[in-house]
């Protein structure tokens, strides 16, 4: 079996060792996927683990497409009984490439009249709203033609424990890619001076103490008649017993909003980890007393709120604090910043949502 894993821009490689992690050989990387070749149990366990990925896709038809005829008969070859029930409501994207075959919303119609002329042909299909939806996504490139059913169901960076978010939260993915890529090591104390709902240092904790992000939320998967519930129970209870309850960990999120640290103590009570986190109130500017061991690591305002000269302060304490303790990095758009860094930091570009950034680090 094929599958196809996605993940934000230029997060490929981090996704690529995850997989590696899980015993798992990525065949091909791109700049937002990774295919990776073996069983249902893999799927079942990418959407488990996987900190990066965004979905998992499950490649159930392909081959050569010229014209919406063979398209039409190739979405028709699909045994929509494995993985299609009553009243679900089915979702098509589309992904066009170097084929003639270019108009998504052509073949977005072609795909869904192929499969309505399957699951409905009296037009009697009613959706049931409390059911999980199904995606199926066409994708085209140098004219051959791929169709895969989203196995994770929605996105697999929306955990379970935000209640809440600030202004200008962090996707949870992005937070542990973050996380990653500053080579924290867990017998350091980890700071995030600006926490806003605490996903970095949630995200954090949960890494250290190895906590499956996938364990509490459901997948599409499970609606699948070919789905073993039987197995996916047992790599649910192997990755409870996984975690870690009996290490300590130094990990302090902080924030001038007393509110904001509120909401990331309550978002970390639901991620199991409020015992592994500190919360303070604190102003940004003034900096812990052990800055030399510690990492930090944060995600501090872009510029769109705030005046330049008071972005210049907020940068240049981040900056030297990072300097001084010799580790962590930040996330941001405001490119300004790049004349306070020396040349020794590396630098790697990152979505968060619609924002182009980067990720400086130390």
């Amino acid at each position: 079996m094929r599958f196809l894993i996605s993940c934000p821009f230029w997060l490929a490689s981090i996704l690529g060792n995850e997989l590696k992690y899980l015993k798992l050989t990525p065949q091909q990387s791109f700049a937002t996927w990774v295919y990776v070749e073996w069983d249902y149990s893999a799927m079942m366990q990418i959407n488990l683990w996987s900190r990066i990925a965004n979905k998992v896709y499950l490649q159930v038809a392909s081959w050569a497409c010229k014209d919406f005829d063979t398209l039409f008969a190739l979405v028709q070859t699909v045994d929509r009984n494995n993985f299609v029930a009553p009243g679900q409501n089915i979702v098509i994207n589309v992904h066009s490439k170097w084929s003639k075959l270019d108009s998504s919303r052509t073949i977005q119609s072609i795909t869904n009249k192929a499969i309505f002329k399957q699951i409905s042909p009296d037009n009697d299909w009613k959706i049931d709203r409390s059911k999980e939806e199904v995606e199926i996504f066409v994708m085209l490139e140098n004219d051959i033609a791929f169709v895969f059913l989203n196995s994770s169901g929605k996105a697999l960076y929306q955990r379970w424990y935000r209640t809440q978010t600030g202004e200008a939260p962090l996707k949870e993915n992005i937070a542990a890619a973050l996380v990653l890529l500053s080579n924290w090591k867990f017998n350091r104390p980890l700071w995030d001076p600006c926490c806003g709902s605490g996903t970095l240092g949630i995200e954090a904790a949960m890494l250290a103490r190895n906590i499956a992000p996938g364990l509490q939320r459901s997948f599409a998967f499970e609606w699948w008649k070919i789905c073993d519930t039987q197995v996916f129970l047992d790599l649910k209870t192997q990755a409870q017993k996984k975690q870690f309850s009996d290490k300590t960990y130094q990990i302090l999120c902080s924030d001038l909003d007393e509110k904001m640290i509120k909401i990331a103590q309550k978002n970390a009570q639901q991620a199991g980890v409020a015992d592994t986190i500190s919360f303070e109130t604190r102003n940004l500017l003034s900096p812990i007393s052990d800055i030399q061991n510690t990492t930090l690591l944060c995600n501090p305002p872009y510029g769109k709120r705030l005046l330049s000269n008071d972005l210049e302060k907020i940068y240049k304490q981040i900056i030297n604090s990072i300097q001084h303790a010799n580790w962590g990095g930040f996330i941001t758009s405001w490119k300004d910043c790049e004349k306070f860094l020396a040349k020794d930091w590396r630098q790697k570009k990152l979505f968060n949502w619609a924002d182009e950034c980067v990720f400086y680090c130390k």
